[in-house]
């Protein structure tokens, strides 16, 4: 071990078109959220690797080649055990750890707060170890773990927005992602969280499959359908073309909405925002719950989130395009 100590975070993750049919090789079109999932790493004196989670409580696992012997009442915490396990021969983890994570990102709602805290973990294994891992080589890193937490299926695509930031179009073939920055952006954004668990599991490695099966016309052209749209997104995002990028998340939500990955509470959330003056809104991530975002003009963006304040969602406002996984 080089250092003793090493504080890192890392941010969360919105969708603005086509989540779901990146997955099946389409394009999509994402962000990374100024919301941080923090580990602190310490190293220890004895061979025990400990995570203290405020949000899930604390696990325990000893360090040999890998980790054995996992202890935890959190079924949250057994993947962040397997990602050191997978850590520990690779970085050459030799010294125990205790793994001190704090997170803004609300848990279960889209907005990548698992692929946040692999990011900062890496981040920060990587840099105490003195290996130091390139952010642009996280995706290899980390997709494996992502695959298996979303229930066999995962396109990766939020993985460059927790490693590397900003604002991306993202596509993945054949297990390899490739992604192009469309710059800095000033979009003026609220984020309802509407604090329905969203079991990406759930849609992404049963619902979906399961579509798939039994309507694959359908389901084929909606995502080619999601395809057209995200292309048109990329180049109205390029012009500044608010009133067509509303237009265009309008249109993808109502195409996930056939696909079944809608929920009445973000259904309330969406129809509230654009009465309120929002120019486009959708949910983002995993469906079935979790979060929506509306695109507002900056005069309307008051109004939006009070709006949405009535329907009970817990509103977020936040910039958009930060910085990626880095040391604090």
């Amino acid at each position: 071990m080089t250092k003793n100590t090493v504080t890192s975070s890392a941010p969360g993750n919105i969708f603005f078109f086509g989540e779901f049919a990146v997955i099946y090789n389409k394009p999509c079109i994402i962000a990374s959220v100024d919301k941080r999932t923090t580990v602190t790493a310490n190293t220890r004196t004895d061979n025990k690797i400990i995570i203290e989670s405020a949000a899930f409580g604390t696990a325990a696992a000893i360090l040999n080649n890998r980790l054995t012997g996992y202890e935890t009442k959190a079924p949250e915490l057994y993947p962040l055990l397997d990602f050191i396990s997978d850590l520990v021969p690779k970085l050459k983890i030799t010294q125990g750890l205790t793994l001190k994570i704090t997170s803004d990102i609300p848990v279960n709602s889209g907005m990548s707060s698992s692929t946040a805290v692999f990011s900062s973990i890496l981040k920060a294994l990587s840099e105490i170890s003195g290996k130091n891992i390139e952010n642009k080589d996280y995706f290899d890193w980390i997709y494996p773990h992502q695959v298996k937490i979303h229930g066999g299926k995962a396109s990766g695509s939020e993985i460059i927005s927790s490693s590397i930031g900003g604002f991306n179009t993202v596509e993945k073939k054949q297990d390899k992602i490739t992604f192009n920055s469309l710059g800095t952006q000033d979009f003026s954004v609220v984020i309802a969280d509407t604090k329905v668990s969203a079991p990406t599991a759930q849609t992404v490695g049963y619902h979906l499959p399961t579509m798939e099966a039994r309507f694959p016309k359908m389901v084929k052209g909606i995502f080619e359908n999601i395809e057209k749209l995200t292309l048109d997104a990329k180049t109205a995002i390029q012009n500044g073309d608010l009133e067509e990028i509303g237009r265009l998340m309008n249109e993808n939500q109502v195409l996930l909405s056939k696909l079944g990955m809608s929920h009445p509470k973000l259904d309330d959330c969406i129809s509230s925002s654009l009465a309120a003056g929002a120019l486009g809104a959708k949910l983002s991530g995993g469906g079935w719950g979790g979060i929506m975002v509306a695109l507002c003009h900056p005069k309307d963006q008051a109004q939006v989130m009070g709006a949405l304040k009535e329907t009970g969602a817990d509103v977020i406002k936040t910039k958009i395009g930060v910085e990626g996984a880095k040391l604090e």
